[in-house]
């Protein structure tokens, strides 16, 4: 294996313990949870949904709750090793799949898209009307938009 093998495998291994840390906590505190990841993925593109109308990748749970107050929503997960200045502020950072989560919300008729950062062991809950703004990148890790969340400490749930 390379040397860039072996640091995507690390990257890929922390971002799944990340996802399963997130689910072990959604079930603990909501009706019912649906793991996206499972679905199955031939293309190795991860989940998506298909049809007519294109292809929309799949955030990676699904949360239906009996009681109205918390919400039916779409979660995705980001394990984050910094956070970034983006003018004045510090923020995670969410690529391009950002807008299919969006759609896959409205498609599904879920009430909000549900971001979980999972940055310095903590747990950071944010929903897609927190969002602040978009920025533009071109690195190894990110090439075009990226949607910026402002990191905020209140935020940290679990």
């Amino acid at each position: 294996m390379s040397t860039s093998d072996n640091e995507f495998q690390k990257a890929l291994d922390l971002g799944i313990a990340g996802e399963n840390k997130v689910y072990e906590y959604l079930k603990s505190t909501n009706s019912l949870v649906m793991n996206t990841r499972l679905h199955k993925h031939d293309e190795k593109i991860g989940p998506r949904m298909h049809g007519l109308a294109g292809s929309v990748v799949l955030p990676d749970f699904v949360v239906y709750n009996k009681f109205e107050d918390k919400g039916n929503f779409a979660v995705d997960v980001k394990v984050k090793k910094s956070i970034y200045p983006i003018g004045n502020k510090l923020c995670f950072t969410v690529d391009n799949k950002f807008e299919d989560y969006v759609r896959a919300v409205q498609i599904m008729k879920l009430d909000y898209l549900a971001l979980i950062f999972v940055f310095e062991d903590n747990l950071y809950f944010y929903k897609d009307s927190d969002l602040i703004g978009t920025t533009v990148y071109g690195n190894k890790w990110s090439n075009g938009t990226v949607y910026l969340f402002e990191h905020n400490k209140a935020k940290i749930c679990g």
